[in-house]
């Protein structure tokens, strides 16, 4: 009879316990030290169980604290499938505050492209979403400021902008276009800290009127360590 790997058996007990109550969400986990002889198994046998149930959201780690229990209400419902924001879709921490800004730009090859445009200057919008004060997600927009004129904001009010970005753009827009990749962009480059100093995830958006013009370029950079995307799918013989 086949029997399941160690690391395997070991994932399924510590599974068990967290289901069952023996580790209530947000608890802190034993050390490795103590789970490795609890369960009688290496210290590589248990970091594979440990890194299957990151991968799970079953747990998370903290650099030099340990391993806790995933909490409820920091994970952020729903997934990427509708035309909204994927950002809080994307994210396994909760999002509690977020800062805006924005600057403005003379005309560049790539942006007069982008846009189908020629000599035209463009906006650039900043969102930096936290969790506890501390870095999780960087929202970089690319729009034209005629763009910005049709919906009649001031955008010199950082809840304007969070307005516009999280969901007023939205209401505008006929369908949309996602990529997903592991980001080549060092961390270091980026004017505020996140949260984590490993890779990150990128989100790239765009999203087109009902002419097929772009309206705005969303890049949404997450921690790897923190991305969590679904997209729900379903069979197309039903």
């Amino acid at each position: 009879m086949h029997r399941a790997p160690r690391y395997v058996q070991v994932y399924n007990q510590l599974l068990s316990m967290i289901k069952n109550g023996s580790f209530a969400p947000g608890a802190k986990l034993p050390s490795e030290e103590s789970m490795s002889n609890d369960f009688n198994v290496s210290r590589v046998t248990l970091r594979t169980a440990l890194s299957l149930l990151k991968e799970d959201n079953v747990i998370k780690s903290i650099h030099g604290q340990g391993h806790y229990v995933t909490e409820k209400q920091e994970s952020n419902s729903g997934g990427i499938e509708l035309i909204e924001n994927p950002l809080r879709g994307s994210v396994s921490l909760k999002l509690d505050s977020c800062e805006a800004y924005f600057h403005k730009n003379t005309a560049s090859t790539f942006t007069d492209k982008l846009f189908s445009v020629k000599d035209s200057k463009y906006l650039t919008l900043n969102l930096w979403y936290k969790n506890k004060l501390k870095n999780v997600a960087n929202e970089l927009s690319i729009i034209l400021p005629e763009t910005i004129e049709k919906f009649g904001i001031d955008i010199e009010d950082p809840t304007n902008l969070v307005q516009l970005l999280e969901k007023d753009i939205y209401s505008f827009t006929a369908s949309s276009e996602v990529t997903i990749v592991l980001s080549e962009r060092p961390v270091e480059t980026f004017k505020r800290k996140f949260i984590d100093s490993g890779p990150l995830m990128l989100l790239t958006e765009d999203l087109f009127a009902s002419n097929g013009d772009r309206i705005i370029q969303n890049k949404f950079y997450i921690p790897a360590k923190y991305f969590r995307a679904t997209l729900r799918r379903y069979s197309n013989h039903m």
